[in-house]
C-alpha cells in the first residue's frame, strides 16, 4: 500500500504548526484539558485523529481570525486576501463574485459594493469553518509529525494526564486497561507502520542502522513507544518512532530515548556561508 499523495493546505498548516509549537508550553496545559474526553479516547489504540490534531484544534478558528481581523479594522481588501490564500489551500473555493477593487473608490472598502461581496465570502468561510479548520489542522500534524522532539516532551506531558486520569479510564475502558494501571498495547496497522518508516526515512537516527532491507536485509524493523506504555505512554499515533531490534531491545521500558537527527531536502555547510 502506497502513501496516497493529497491536496494539502501546506502554508496554512505551517503556520499553525509553528505557532502550537511555540505557544504550546504556555497554552497546551488548557487545550489538552479543553479536548480531553476526546484526547483521551484517542490514545488507547492507533487512530488517525491522534492527541495532536485536538490539541492544533484548539489552536486553529478560521472564523475566529475573520473576526479578529474585523475587530481591528482591518482593510477589507486584507480581508478578503486572507481568504482567497486560505480557500484555495483548502482546495474549497466556491463561485462567488470577485469584487472589483480596481474601479471602487471607499478607502478600506467599509461601505461599498467590494464589502457586500466580500461577506459573501465572509458568510461562506463561516458555513464551512469546520471543514477549513480540520484541513489545516491534518496540513498542520504533517510538520509537527516531523518533530520527534515536540511529539516526545508532548507525550511525556500526556503520560501525566494519563496517570491522573487512570481512575477514569479504569471505568470507561477497561478493555483497554491492564492489570497494573496502564494502557494496553495494541496490534500496529499497517498505516501506522508506514507513516513512521516513511517519516524516519527507513532509518534509525541514534545508530544510523538502514532498514529499509534494500541492500542488506537482515535487519528487523520495530515500531517502538517513544514514552513507553510502562511509564503511562500511550498507543496514540504520534508516540512512535522506527527503531532496529538491538536497539529496541536495549531500551527498554523505562527509556523515552528519542533523537534529534533527521535528514535534511538540501544539506548545507554552515562554516562557508
Amino acid at each position: 500500500m502506497a502513501i496516497k499523495e493529497e491536496h494539502l493546505a501546506l502554508s496554512s498548516g505551517i503556520g499553525l504548526a509553528g505557532f502550537v509549537v511555540q505557544n504550546y508550553w504556555d497554552y497546551g496545559s488548557e487545550a489538552i484539558d479543553c479536548f480531553k474526553e476526546e484526547i483521551l479516547g484517542s490514545i488507547l489504540r492507533p487512530n488517525k485523529t491522534t492527541a495532536i490534531h485536538h490539541v492544533l484544534s484548539f489552536f486553529q478558528d478560521i472564523s475566529e481570525e475573520l473576526d479578529m481581523m474585523w475587530k481591528n479594522g482591518d482593510d477589507m481588501e486584507r480581508v478578503y486576501d486572507h481568504i482567497i490564500r486560505t480557500l484555495k489551500e483548502v482546495n474549497l473555493l466556491p463561485d462567488i463574485p470577485e469584487p472589483d477593487f480596481g474601479n471602487c473608490n471607499n478607502k478600506g472598502h467599509w461601505d461599498c459594493d467590494c464589502n457586500k461581496i466580500i461577506h459573501q465570502w465572509i458568510d461562506y468561510v463561516s458555513e464551512n469553518n469546520v471543514e477549513i479548520d480540520r484541513l489545516i489542522v491534518h496540513a498542520a500534524f504533517q510538520f509537527i509529525f516531523q518533530d520527534r522532539n515536540f511529539l516526545h516532551n508532548f507525550h511525556l506531558d500526556l503520560a501525566e494526564l494519563i496517570e491522573n486520569e487512570m481512575e477514569y479510564l479504569k471505568k470507561e475502558y477497561p478493555e483497554f486497561i491492564t492489570q497494573k494501571g496502564r494502557i494496553r498495547r495494541q496490534r500496529f496497522p499497517e498505516w501506522l507502520k508506514k507513516a513512521v518508516f516513511y517519516r524516519d526515512k527507513g532509518t534509525y537516527m541514534n545508530c544510523r542502522c538502514d532498514l529499509t532491507n534494500l541492500i542488506r536485509n537482515q535487519n528487523t524493523i520495530h515500531i517502538d513507544h517513544m514514552v513507553p506504555l510502562d511509564l503511562y505512554g500511550s498507543n496514540d499515533a504520534s508516540n512512535f518512532q522506527l527503531l532496529c531490534e538491538p536497539c529496541n531491545t536495549s531500551k527498554g521500558a523505562r527509556s523515552t530515548g528519542t533523537s534529534l537527527i533527521t535528514t535534511p531536502s538540501i544539506n548545507v555547510d554552515l562554516s562557508t556561508v
